[in-house]
């Protein structure tokens, strides 16, 4: 006798593969628990980048592997028939499953249908708000009717085309290498970008992030994952663990080698919303599985190491394709020529919110009680130009400077 099966399966926004990332990301700890007895003593300690090594309770097995699409090809089917309905926006369908998979195997993919669908089409499986399914036994296989709830709409997408394409006619050039694109993708997003999780679509969604400059990782991922395609590169949405918590970033062509580009965590922090680390760029898999844990048959290997001198730069700026940067290593502030590939020492200090200027870096001295400071990049000399802590560096086209200090205030001063 034919067993029917009615099985209801609610998929919440926040346990949600794509949903990775929960509210609390920091790539370095600046703020503490307690008035410290000598800031001087203390900004060091502060300043340096925190562990985001997932725990061993997080494991790459864990994780859909498209391993069962190629033992199954029907489930790959069934994928790409749902995920050209959610491109339409469709609330309530039927599709028919006919497979390899007996009732509990299909009913855990049932219960991860965002990961099926990401495998398909990443953008398009970034619509998604919630879902519920009903599946019942048909002869050789199962009927799926889902219900679903979106983040986004049509009207609003063709705003987030017209975005992406503006973006391009701004940015991109065809003189352009592939390194050159690719940092103006990273660098575009992470500026752009503060880490939140508040919004109507808990800053999951793209339309989201460029709209209210908000979001969480998967929005980051997504956003790149567009800006890449429009520039020229070839790239690929990645899902796995950070951090203790799922997490979303990219993996991108450059150059003909696969590389790794994790936006939300080359934004340092959310209260720094000016500042770039080069950390999560352009890595291979040997480096980023040091903290990131993915499904490796998933996708396409990165080995190459060509880009290595950059993970050492944070609180980095660019002028003239020159990025002046403080080191992770020893807290100095170094230059490095884009076009004749020379690192050169600028200056021992240590020197973050860094902006460049007229041949001059202007920055918090944490050598100096976080005293706002022009450093001359010609000699390294110096000038303070501020004896009070500053923070949040800017440095506008006008050349116009905008800091805080520490008490919160904003201010400017004219270059």
């Amino acid at each position: 006798m034919k067993k029917n099966i009615l099985m209801i399966f609610l998929l919440t926004l926040l346990l949600s593969l794509l949903t990775a990332c929960s509210a609390v990301i920091k790539a370095v700890d600046v703020i503490l628990e307690e008035e410290p007895e000598s800031k001087e003593e203390t900004f060091m300690e502060d300043k340096q980048p925190s562990s985001k090594v997932p725990s061993a309770e997080f494991s790459a097995p864990d994780l859909f592997s498209t391993t069962l699409f190629k033992e199954d090809p029907a489930l790959l089917q069934f994928s790409k028939k749902i995920e050209k309905r959610i491109a339409e926006f469709d609330p309530n369908f039927k599709i028919l499953y006919r497979g390899k998979l007996d009732w509990d195997t299909f009913e855990v993919q049932l219960n991860d249908i965002n990961n099926l669908v990401s495998f398909v089409n990443p953008y398009t499986a970034g619509y998604i708000g919630n879902f519920t399914w009903e599946a019942w036994e048909v002869d050789n296989g199962y009927m799926v009717e889902f219900y679903f709830t979106y983040f986004t709409d049509a009207e609003t997408e063709k705003k987030v085309d017209a975005y992406v394409q503006e973006f391009a006619n701004l940015y991109i050039t065809n003189d352009m290498d592939d390194f050159s694109r690719a940092k103006i993708v990273n660098d575009y997003v992470v500026q752009l970008a503060t880490y939140s999780a508040e919004g109507a679509s808990y800053g999951q969604s793209v339309y989201e992030l460029i709209s209210e400059e908000t979001g969480v990782c998967q929005a980051y991922a997504l956003l790149a994952y567009r800006l890449f395609l429009a520039a020229g590169l070839d790239a690929k949405y990645v899902y796995g663990y950070s951090d203790n918590q799922l997490h979303a970033w990219n993996l991108v062509s450059v150059g003909s080698n696969w590389y790794h580009i994790d936006t939300t965590w080359n934004d340092v922090d959310p209260a720094e919303p000016y500042t770039i680390t080069y950390a999560y760029f352009l890595v291979n898999d040997e480096k980023l599985s040091e903290d990131h844990i993915w499904a490796n048959e998933n996708y396409f290997a990165a080995t190459s190491n060509a880009y290595e001198f950059m993970h050492d730069m944070w609180y980095a700026d660019t002028d003239d394709n020159v990025i002046y940067y403080n080191s992770m290593t020893d807290s100095m502030v170094y230059a490095y020529d884009l076009a004749t590939k020379q690192n050169t020492q600028i200056t021992e200090t240590s020197c973050y919110y860094l902006a460049t200027f007229d041949d001059a870096i202007y920055c918090s001295d944490y050598d100096n009680a976080g005293f706002l400071t022009k450093i001359f990049i010609n000699d390294g000399s110096e000038e303070v130009l501020l004896e009070e802590e500053v923070l949040n560096l800017f440095i506008d086209d006008e050349g116009v400077l905008f800091y805080e200090t520490i008490d919160g205030e904003e201010h400017l001063q004219i270059l």
